[in-house]
């Protein structure tokens, strides 16, 4: 995985949801250099349930999940926030800011910019290539059953992985995630809502070390920003 350099304190933080991330930013930056200047944006900023409801996934449309402000689960059409996200990238002025760090770990193709993009789904892809080359079997957890079928693609061989769905947002259902999860080496729960807790209620469930995408994200940014990441 190609590591840029962030030379400058100037972040822009983009979600896929509503902004701010009150349940991601604090736990992801804590890590790093109290000093950064945080802006947060969001996909959905600005919009009543009732519109982000008219942007739910149609007729098999690929799915996004995020969260309201109020903290409520939505789940959206990946097309109409990719449309979304181009509005959002246009308000991020690039002598403002000295980078974008997205909090979506799904592949976004809107998110492209004159400024280094640093994309979670990088450093899931980064880390399923190093565990396939170790020849563990790696379990995946994602927010909603219908993003299971994408992440197969990450494998080329169905004995690779293992996956199941649980929502950061919702109902907590990890120790079941977990449960079925139990033949793996390594557990990846794939989502940026997924935190540390909700990591150790699967582990404990399926007694597999698992791992939250935030933290392998805040790995490889800490490394750019040459600051010290969460372990």
């Amino acid at each position: 995985m190609s590591m840029k350099k962030i030379n400058g304190k100037r972040l822009a933080l983009v979600t896929i949801g509503q902004a701010p991330r009150v349940d991601i930013t604090p736990d992801m930056m804590q890590g790093l250099d109290a000093e950064y200047d945080i802006t947060e944006f969001g996909a959905l900023d600005g919009l009543t349930k009732e519109e982000v409801a008219r942007l739910a996934p149609k007729g098999g449309e690929e799915c996004l999940v995020s969260r309201m402000t109020d903290g409520s689960e939505v789940v959206c059409s990946a097309a109409e926030i990719e449309k979304r996200l181009e509005h959002v990238f246009d308000k991020i002025d690039p002598e403002k800011f000295d980078a974008i760090l997205m909090l979506c770990s799904g592949k976004l193709e809107a998110a492209v910019h004159s400024l280094p993009v640093f994309s979670p789904y990088d450093s899931l892809s980064a880390e399923i290539d190093e565990r396939r080359a170790a020849k563990d079997v790696v379990g995946v957890i994602s927010p909603h059953a219908d993003q299971i079928g994408k992440m197969q693609a990450h494998f080329t061989a169905e004995d690779e992985a293992r996956f199941a769905s649980a929502s950061p947002y919702a109902v907590d259902e990890f120790a079941k995630a977990g449960e079925k999860l139990k033949e793996t080496d390594v557990i990846i729960m794939n989502c940026m809502g997924f935190d540390s807790a909700m990591a150790a209620k699967v582990e404990a469930a399926a007694n597999v070390p698992t791992m939250t995408v935030r933290q392998l994200f805040m790995k490889h940014v800490g490394k750019s920003l040459m600051q010290k990441a969460p372990a």
